[in-house]
């Protein structure tokens, strides 16, 4: 039976008071005396405390702010607390935020953004950004996110208010240059399109569009701040621009969009922060991102508004040295950076631990270090956001503990507080996130890769029959362990995670067999591996169900269609297969073209 943490109102700062009767409509919390702990708290002098004295049948909480408040909620709930363990850490982040990806295909439904603003709020959290490109539906412009998920004026407002009530800031995330391909593949975008994905620098409907923007989030949000994006802009200037206006420096229209832009933001009340990674790539011959070459002229860096703040995204680098070095290449444009790490969720079915725990551990201890004092954490969904999103509350989880001070997060601690705070086992969906990197030493797994030609995992095992049945047969010990776990689904689905390894597993030992047989021309193997390709077929299917569940449960139906289409295409390509065997053992092929030679990646 769990344990209800009761809290007296009227000892109870005000801040503290909505926030904990918020955290009650889902956790055990009361107001007033009865059964349970007597929890009191108190307000502390030092910034980013977050400490927990058990005495006697109660507990005092001592926070910083409403964050470490929450944090301390969290951690009572899941019991860590006790007369001789007594909790203290601490934050040296203002912010600690979270950015969470609704534009790759993927929305969230406004119900399911509550559930984790209350989880957020008991890990220690503070800030949400909302990535979206075009899924808001802005007045007078019906294109915007049509048939992507959209979110109404009025579900943004629900959201902003319920994350109010949690001391949760909601900051737009929205994108002012590029990153547009969405809204710009539209005919009554034409007079404001540079290239597919950016806008038009210098015509005058780009800021009449981009005004329309920055008011709708204003009339929107609570907050004084906005990410206006502007990354990635690789060919800007280079598409109608060009055409109309000829040649000028990147780092010239760059600034030029920038200022107006900006103007725009101070003109509605906004402070505006961009991501700072085209003034580093225009700055080198490379194009790169993290070219240690980069020189960013003295002028252009005057020329950056005093008033935009810049956002240093890295979720790739594995040393600290590098994260400070680029924290003060930031410094030296005049600018205090914004850190943007990463929970890794792109590219991926589940969370990635291995990789989170690797790039975002030694950002936060750079940051940490550096007295950088706001942290974000990016989660996207690039190439369709097929990802269990609810999987990344295991990194999530990870890093608060580590922004909160715990060097090396103990696993026996977020193992109970993991269960409090979101409902699941977090030693089982460490075990999912193996699905990447873990089970198969380095190979992420691609089931949108063809099967016919496999090109993916043919390349990374050399061809090698052997190889690729090692690879399948770790999938398929994955597989049967997470079976085992398929009723937890409360932060991810295991049901999902387990259909998706024993998808893998199946898939991947068919092509071993296949390509045994095939190599040594044995027809007798050949047919008895073909024989195999029902079961793979079947897996597949029953991953795609799973896949389904999974992305009710939690997102808007726009965006599921993609991922089916992509599902009936490994449908369809297994029948080929099938049938492309049936005629190679018949003889009325000669063999399978996709197999001859050798593969490539």
């Amino acid at each position: 039976m769990k344990t209800v943490l009761r809290w007296n109102p009227g000892r109870t700062p005000t801040e503290l008071r909505t926030l904990l009767r918020t955290l009650a409509e889902a956790y055990p919390l009361a107001e007033g005396a009865g059964p349970g702990l007597a929890v009191r708290f108190e307000a502390a002098a030092e910034p980013g405390v977050c400490e927990i004295l058990r005495e006697g049948g109660g507990a005092t909480v001592r926070y910083g702010t409403s964050a470490q408040a929450g944090r301390a909620v969290g951690a009572l709930l899941a019991g860590l607390a006790n007369s001789r363990a007594p909790v203290r850490e601490t934050t040296p982040f203002t912010t600690l935020g979270i950015m969470l990806d609704c534009s790759r295909n993927a929305v969230m439904t406004p119900a399911h953004v509550r559930v984790w603003l209350r989880r957020l709020a008991l890990l220690g959290y503070n800030q949400v950004m909302l990535y979206t490109e075009d899924t808001y539906q802005l007045p007078g412009e019906p294109y915007f996110g049509i048939r992507r998920g959209a979110y109404s004026r009025a579900e943004l407002r629900d959201i902003v208010a319920y994350a109010a009530r949690l001391n949760i800031e909601i900051v737009p995330c929205i994108q002012t240059l590029g990153h547009l391909e969405k809204i710009l593949r539209h005919k009554a975008y034409r007079a404001v399109k540079d290239t597919p994905s950016v806008l038009l620098v210098g015509e005058k409907k780009t800021y009449a569009l981009i005004e329309k923007m920055i008011r709708f989030w204003k009339d929107v949000c609570r907050t004084d701040r906005i990410h206006i994006g502007m990354d990635e802009t690789h060919d800007l200037g280079r598409g109608r621009y060009l055409d109309r206006f000829g040649y000028r420096p990147g780092f010239d229209l760059f600034n030029e969009h920038l200022a107006r832009v900006v103007k725009l933001c101070r003109s509605a009340g906004f402070r505006p922060m961009i991501w700072s990674d085209m003034y580093f790539r225009l700055g080198c011959e490379s194009g790169l991102y993290y070219d240690p070459a980069t020189v960013i002229p003295d002028k252009v860096a005057r020329a950056i508004p005093a008033q935009a703040e810049l956002v240093y995204w890295d979720y790739y680098h594995r040393d600290k040295a590098f994260y400070l070095d680029w924290i003060e290449r930031h410094r030296a444009l005049g600018k205090e950076p914004l850190m943007a790490s990463g929970i890794w969720t792109w590219n991926r079915y589940w969370y990635d631990h291995r990789t989170t725990v690797a790039t975002a551990g030694p950002c936060i201890e750079a940051c940490a270090e550096a007295k950088v004092r706001e942290l974000i954490f990016t989660q996207w969904g690039d190439n369709g956001a097929y990802c269990d999103h609810d999987s990344a509350f295991a990194g999530m989880a990870y890093c608060a503990d580590k922004a909160y001070g715990h060097v090396r997060p103990d696993v026996k601690a977020l193992q109970p507080r993991f269960k409090a705070v979101c409902g699941g086992d977090y030693t089982a969906h460490l075990r999912a996130a193996e699905l990447h990197g873990g089970a198969v030493s380095g190979f992420q797994p691609d089931m949108w890769d063809d099967p016919l030609f496999e090109t993916r995992f043919r390349a990374f095992a050399k061809d090698n029959p052997a190889r690729m049945a090692r690879h399948a047969a770790a999938f398929d010990k994955l597989a049967r362990e997470l079976t085992g776990h398929v009723r937890d689904r409360a932060a991810g689905d295991m049901k999902f995670a387990a259909a998706t390894a024993r998808a893998f597993a199946d898939r991947y030992a068919l092509i071993a067999q296949l390509l045994a047989a095939y190599k040594r021309k044995d027809r007798a193997a050949l047919k008895k591996a073909a024989a195999g390709i029902p079961r793979a077929r079947r897996s597949v299917r029953a991953m795609a169900r799973a896949f389904r569940a999974m992305w009710l449960h939690h997102n808007k139906p726009e965006g599921l269609e993609t991922i089916q289409a992509r599902f009936g295409m490994l449908d369809a390509r297994y029948a080929e297969m099938a049938l492309r065997l049936s005629e190679c053992l018949s003889g009325a092929r000669p063999g399978v073209a996709e197999w001859e030679g050798k593969c490539l990646p």
